[in-house]
């Protein structure tokens, strides 16, 4: 069976389209790199979807993996529909790796950082602390519908930022 080959500028093309289906009221910057040794494409944005929702699309057009047990890099196919087409084909995307990065801008992390204060004030442990993105917390219970077990400040804002998103779109 023939593998068709997707260049890693139009793996990266397939990708902002992905993400305008999906996150149409988010501007993604994609950009492919090309180096000795493979190429890989990083995903910027700000507020937005969190980088799980965003993984979750992207993840599938990755050419390769890395195995750590094995110290290697293990390159694989995918099948998708492309468009005009009636079945699935076997494609190996030029991109070995995709990377994703956002970023929250100052107005929304103020906005979760709210929301993480009074987390902090719900329980008897962290009552009295003033929130801090670098600080480590641990088990904390909230009514937020949620449980944040350990973590940097940081990673709760994430989880926070998380539970909203799930709550906007109905999940």
């Amino acid at each position: 069976m023939k593998v068709t080959r997707i260049s890693t500028t139009d793996t990266a093309k397939m990708i902002r389209k992905e993400l305008k289906h999906y996150f149409p009221a988010t501007k993604f910057s994609v950009r492919s790199n090309s180096y000795s040794g493979g190429s890989s494409i990083n995903i910027y944005w700000t507020d937005g979807p969190t980088a799980k929702e965003v993984d979750a699309i992207t993840e599938r057009f990755q050419g390769a993996s890395f195995d750590g047990m094995t110290d290697m890099k293990e390159y694989h196919n995918s099948f998708v529909i492309l468009d005009g087409a009636e079945l699935p084909i076997e494609v190996h995307f030029g991109a070995d790796y995709v990377f994703t990065r956002r970023e929250l801008s100052p107005e929304f992390k103020a906005e979760l950082s709210i929301i993480a204060q009074s987390i902090l004030n719900m329980n008897t442990h962290t009552l009295g602390q003033v929130f801090d993105l670098g600080e480590y917390y641990r088990n904390l219970a909230t009514d937020f519908d949620f449980s944040f077990d350990h973590g940097y400040g940081s990673n709760l804002i994430e989880r926070i930022s998380y539970k909203i998103n799930a709550e906007k779109v109905g999940a």
